[in-house]
C-alpha cells in the first residue's frame, strides 16, 4: 500500500530530542494535578429508531447531531500516563440518547507505526479510531492524535514554562492589578500547562516534538507539526479502507513558454506612459486616507506595470512586497485551480458523485451532491470550515452522518463545505494530506514561498505576487511560463455557466471558483450599451473576499490586477471603484489577439512532464 510522505518506520531519536520531550512532560506533569484517566470503553450500542419526522425536524436533529463532540472522560489526558489511558465520551450524553445516538462508541487505538492495539502499549504518538452508527444509519467514524508519556519519567531540570506579559498591567493599570501581577502570570503558566494536557492540540505537538529531527531553520507551514499529524490519520484511513492512491503527474512542458510576469517596458504592456505614477497615487491616496496597509500588483500582457507597497503596520513600519493576508474567500478559486489538475488527468470527474471517492456514501442517491454541485453551491450544504474543514480526518463522514435530509440542486446557498469536501476527496485520490497536494502540485511548481493554507474555502494566505501569478495562469488558460498544468479545454470548464436550480429557475452564472466581473465605468451614459458601461471585457474574472484582497483577471486584455491587505478598511467600495477606473483609464491599446503563448495549447511533442 501507498502511504502519504511521512515515514511509518519506527524513527531514531537522538538523545537531545528525548530529553527535551520527557522534560516537557514532566513539567506538564508536575504543573497539573490528576491527570490520570479511565479505561477506554469499547462497544456500540444499537440505538432505536426515531420517530417518523417531518424534514425540518429531521434537519434540526441532524445539525444538532453534529454539533456534538467526543472529550475524554477526565480532564488533562490527552497527553497521559500508560498505566491510565483516557477513556473517550460524549459530552452530552443525554442529548445523544434523545437523537438515537450511539451512547457508546468503538475505539480502535494504533501506535505510530500504523499497529492496533486494544489499548496503547507503549511512550509516543497514538490515534484513536473511533466507530458507532449515527442516528440516520449511516457509519459513525471520528479520529483523534493522543500521546503516551514515557515510564519513568527522567529526573530532569524541568524547562520554565512562565509566561511572559511585559506590557501588562502596564503604566496606566490600576494599582489593584500591579500589586497582584504575579498571581496573573502563574494563572497563566498553569492555563499554558493545562491547554497543551487538556487538548488534542497539545497532543500533536508533543507528539511531533517527539518525532521530528531539527530542522537548523524555522520549519514551514507544509513542515508543521499539525501538517505532520494529518499525515497520520491520512495514512490510517488509506490502511484501513485498503485504498491504493493515483499518483498526480507533474505539469507538462510547454514547447513554447506561456507568458509569464516578468519586468518590462509599459510601451511592451500596452499601458500609458504614466501609468505606473497614476497608479502608485491613487493607491497612495487610498492608503493614507484609511490607514489601511496593502500590497498592488498590476500587469498586463505579462509585463508588471506596478508591484507597490503602502502604508505602514501597526508598529508604523512600512510594509513590504511580500506582505501575506488572508485572502478569505479567494482560497475557493485557488482550490478550484487545484482540483483542474484532478479533473485534467481524469482522477474525478466535475459531474462524478461524491461517492465515486467516499466509499461509505451510498451508490446513486439523491441526496448525494456531485463535485460540480459542491463548487456551485448548489450542494443543498451550508456553513464554511465548520468542524475543522479539510484537516478533520473525517469531515466527509460528518456530512454523510446527515446526508439523509440534504437536497441538492434545489436552491443556491454560498457555501465553503463543497470546496472542504472536494479538498478531502482529492487528499483521498492522491494520497497525501490536503495541504501537501497544494504544496505539492500548484505551489511549488509556482515557485510560492511558504504558503499557509488552513482550510479550501477560506483560509489562505498569499502575498500580491502569488495572487497575480495564479492570476496570470487563468489568463494563460492553465498555464504558465514552461509548465501547462493543464489543458485549456479543462480549463474552459471552469468558466462561468448559466446555473438553474429548482426553486427559483435561472440564478446567475456562476464556475467553478469564479465569477464574472463586471466593474461599471464612472458616469457611464444612460442607455448605452451593457459592454460599453464596463470597464474592462465582458469575460472578466476573478473572485471577492471578505477581507477586502482584490483578484480580477481580464483573459482577453491579458490584465491581471491583485491586492493584499489585512482587512478592507473604511471606504473600501469607493476608493476600490477609483482604483479600478485608474487602472481602466491607463490601458492604451486593445490587442486584436491573445498571444498564442498566453493560450495554453503547446506542449512538447514528446509530452515530457517537468518534474
Amino acid at each position: 500500500m501507498v502511504t502519504t510522505s511521512i515515514v511509518l518506520a519506527k524513527r531514531r531519536r537522538s538523545g537531545l530530542q528525548a530529553i527535551c520531550l520527557t522534560a516537557i512532560c514532566a513539567a506538564l506533569v508536575c504543573g497539573i494535578p490528576g491527570t490520570a484517566a479511565e479505561t477506554t470503553g469499547s462497544e456500540t450500542t444499537a440505538h432505536e429508531d426515531a420517530p417518523q419526522l417531518t424534514i425540518e425536524q429531521k434537519r434540526a436533529e441532524r445539525r444538532e447531531f453534529l454539533e456534538q463532540t467526543l472529550i475524554t472522560a477526565k480532564p488533562s489526558s490527552w497527553i497521559f500516563k500508560l498505566d491510565a489511558p483516557p477513556r473517550i465520551v460524549w459530552r452530552d450524553l443525554q442529548t445523544i440518547q434523545r437523537l438515537g445516538g450511539p451512547t457508546e462508541i468503538h475505539v480502535r487505538w494504533f501506535d505510530a507505526e500504523l499497529n492496533e492495539f486494544p489499548r496503547p502499549q507503549r511512550s509516543g504518538r497514538w490515534i484513536a479510531w473511533i466507530e458507532g452508527i449515527a442516528p440516520n444509519g449511516t457509519p459513525l467514524r471520528r479520529a483523534f492524535t493522543f500521546y503516551a508519556m514515557p515510564d519513568p519519567l527522567p529526573q530532569l531540570d524541568l524547562p520554565d514554562l512562565t509566561v511572559a506579559l511585559p506590557y501588562f498591567p502596564g503604566p496606566r493599570a490600576p494599582a489593584v492589578l500591579r500589586e497582584h501581577q504575579q498571581e496573573l502570570v502563574q494563572l497563566a503558566k498553569q492555563t499554558l500547562a493545562t491547554s497543551i494536557m487538556d487538548s488534542e492540540a497539545g497532543a500533536i505537538l508533543v507528539a511531533g516534538l517527539a518525532e521530528r529531527e531539527p530542522l537548523g531553520r524555522p520549519a514551514r507551514f507544509v513542515e508543521s507539526l499539525a501538517v505532520l499529524s494529518d499525515d497520520y490519520h491520512l495514512s490510517l484511513k488509506l490502511k484501513l479502507q485498503n485504498r491504493r492512491p493515483r499518483p498526480i503527474q507533474p505539469p507538462r512542458l510547454r514547447e513554447t513558454p506561456a507568458t509569464s510576469l516578468h519586468a518590462g517596458p509599459l510601451a511592451e504592456a500596452g499601458m500609458r506612459p504614466d501609468a505606473k505614477t497614476r497608479i502608485d497615487e491613487i493607491c497612495q491616496a487610498w492608503a493614507e486616507d484609511t490607514g489601511e496597509p496593502f500590497v498592488t500588483l498590476v500587469a498586463r500582457n505579462g509585463v508588471i506595470v506596478t508591484h507597490q507597497a503602502y502604508g505602514s503596520d501597526s508598529n508604523g513600519d512600512p510594509i513590504s512586497l511580500d506582505y501575506r493576508c488572508w485572502v478569505a474567500s479567494i482560497t475557493k478559486t485557488v482550490t478550484a485551480l487545484l482540483f483542474s489538475l484532478f479533473l485534467d488527468q481524469g482522477l474525478i470527474d466535475m459531474d462524478d458523485p461524491l461517492s465515486e471517492v467516499f466509499v461509505d456514501y451510498p451508490k446513486d442517491d439523491r441526496h448525494v451532491p456531485t463535485f460540480r454541485q459542491c463548487f456551485n453551491h448548489t450542494s443543498g450544504l451550508s456553513g464554511h470550515s465548520e468542524h475543522g474543514g479539510m484537516r478533520d480526518p473525517h469531515l466527509e463522514n460528518r456530512v454523510l452522518n446527515a446526508i439523509d435530509v440534504n437536497q441538492p440542486n434545489v436552491r443556491y446557498r454560498y457555501c465553503g463545505l463543497g470546496y472542504e469536501l472536494a479538498a478531502k476527496a482529492m487528499e483521498l485520490v492522491a494520497g497525501k494530506s490536503a495541504v501537501r497536494v497544494y504544496q505539492d502540485h500548484l505551489f511549488t511548481p509556482l515557485g510560492f514561498d511558504d504558503v499557509p493554507i488552513g482550510n479550501a474555502s477560506s483560509d489562505g494566505e498569499f502575498t500580491a505576487l502569488e495572487l497575480a501569478v495564479l492570476g496570470q495562469w487563468i489568463a494563460n488558460r492553465g498555464s504558465y511560463g514552461e509548465l501547462q498544468f493543464i489543458a485549456p479545454a479543462t480549463f474552459d470548464r471552469l468558466l462561468p455557466q448559466p446555473l438553474i436550480v429548482a426553486d427559483h429557475g435561472y440564478v446567475m452564472d456562476e464556475g467553478i471558483g469564479l465569477h464574472w466581473v463586471r466593474h461599471k465605468k464612472t458616469g457611464a451614459a444612460a442607455g448605452a450599451a451593457p459592454e460599453d458601461e464596463l470597464l474592462f471585457s465582458p469575460r472578466t474574472l476573478g473572485h471577492g473576499a471578505f477581507s477586502g484582497c482584490i483578484f480580477v483577471i481580464d483573459p482577453e486584455q491579458q490584465l491581471v490586477i491583485t491586492q493584499v491587505r489585512k482587512q478592507s478598511g473604511a471606504r473600501h467600495a469607493a476608493w476600490s471603484a477609483r482604483f479600478f477606473q485608474t487602472i481602466a483609464e491607463q490601458i492604451e491599446t486593445t490587442p486584436t489577439a491573445v498571444d498564442r503563448r498566453s493560450s495554453g495549447d503547446e506542449i512538447s511533442p514528446s509530452g515530457v512532464h517537468a518534474e
